[in-house]
Order: structure tokens, then sequence, then C-alpha cells
């Protein structure tokens, strides 16, 4: 039984910042990262690193969000829909023709006339 008060806080100290080992950790092919994460690898030159990072996995059609980015690459966040809103779920992509705030919200992947602020812009072809 620990009597001091300050060694039981640095035991659950140490205990509680185990629980983040790995996220944010280099990753690679040979290297994997710990359970409930996955190895994102950022496109450099239009091509996947040969170094990734551990990370949260992209979340599925439904599952709540807050940036587009952290929905599969299909999805977008219902969030860039509504002004002030900061929770969304994942969604798919719009269709041409629709009201959008980023290039990210498109089936087309072009948000034309958008602000960046607001659900201002319209789902258009790829130029």
């Amino acid at each position: 039984m620990l009597r001091n008060p300050l060694v039981l806080v640095a035991a659950m100290a140490l205990t509680l910042a185990g629980c983040a080992a790995g996220l944010g950790e280099p990753c690679s092919a040979e290297v994997s990262c710990p359970e409930g994460l996955h190895c994102s690898f950022p496109e450099v030159e239009g091509a996947p690193a040969a170094t990734g990072v551990c990370d949260y996995a992209l979340r599925q059609e439904g599952e709540a969000c807050t940036v587009a980015n952290e929905c599969e690459e299909s999805l977008t966040c219902s969030n860039h829909f509504t002004p002030g809103v900061r929770y969304g779920t994942c969604t798919p992509r719009l269709v041409d023709g629709s009201a959008c705030s980023a290039d990210r919200d498109c089936l087309s992947g072009h948000c034309e006339g958008t602000s960046g602020e607001a659900a201002d812009g319209v789902c258009s072809p790829a130029s």
C-alpha cells in the first residue's frame, strides 16, 4: 500500500501517460502501430511517404467528426454545411450543383466560389 500521496500521484501520471504511447509515433511497412491506431502516410510529391505516423483510424459514414479529414476519403463532415456548428457526422460527398464550403465536400473535388467560411460555394465538375 502506498502511503505517500506524491508517490501515488506520480504512479497514476505514469500509468495515464502510457495510454497515449504510439499516437504520433513514426511507423512504416516494417514498423506497425499499436492496436486501435493505423499508420497514416502523408503524400509527398504525389506519392505516399516512406514513413508514416500512427494516428486514429478514419471514421466511417455516420460516425462523429469535427473536420472532413477525420472521415474516410469518400466522405466529408456534415458540420461544413451549417455555420457555427462544431460537430457533425461523416456523410457522403455531394453531387454537382450542391452547396459546399470546401473542395473535399464534393464528389468532383471542386467547390466553386466558396469563401471557405460557409456553404456558399457550388459543387461543380472538375476543371
